[in-house]
């Protein structure tokens, strides 16, 4: 039997300090990327292969709006009481509701602020955020996760920063 799995981009909601962050672009408008990977290897002449883990749990975030979006008002509100206060961190959510996709991180900061471009066309503003101490369920689209099963990936993945509690 074929399963199918369906993506709604609509479905995407990504929160900045509890505010919904509206007009994404066309295409790619939210990449979460892991900055380093939790293992490095190496393998010496003899063959044997050993691994050293890294616990670094931080992520960058590229959020990419149309320029008329009122979200950029938001973000850059957020970036300027960073840069006075040194003390504008805050906590950032995204969930895909037709699938099982979840970030969230509460110690979040604008690494980057949008660059302002004028042009005789629509122009995108492009936010890069990073993420410390971040919990992730990489997800697909064959069903929508139920709250429950959230609350399964959210503790599962924020094994990594349990680590020194434990």
């Amino acid at each position: 039997m074929t399963k199918l799995a369906t993506y709604i981009p609509e479905a995407c909601t990504f929160l900045a300090f509890g505010i919904p962050i509206e007009g994404f672009v066309d295409g790619t408008f939210i990449n979460i990327s892991k900055d380093v990977l939790p293992y490095s290897t190496v393998k010496t002449p003899d063959g044997t292969v050993a691994r050293l883990y890294n616990s670094d749990q931080t992520y960058t975030i590229t959020l990419t709006l149309y320029s008329g979006s009122d979200s950029n008002d938001v973000l850059t509100k957020l970036w300027q009481l960073d840069e006075i206060t040194q003390r504008g961190k805050f906590p950032v959510f995204l969930k895909d509701s037709s699938g099982s996709d979840l970030f969230f991180s509460a110690t979040t900061w604008i690494e980057s602020p949008a660059s302002i471009v004028k042009s005789n066309s629509f122009e995108s503003r492009t936010w890069v955020f990073k993420s410390s101490s971040a919990v992730i369920n990489i997800g697909g689209n064959g069903d929508a996760s139920s709250i429950l099963n959230d609350l399964v990936n959210l503790a599962t993945s924020a094994l990594p920063i349990l680590e020194g509690v434990l």
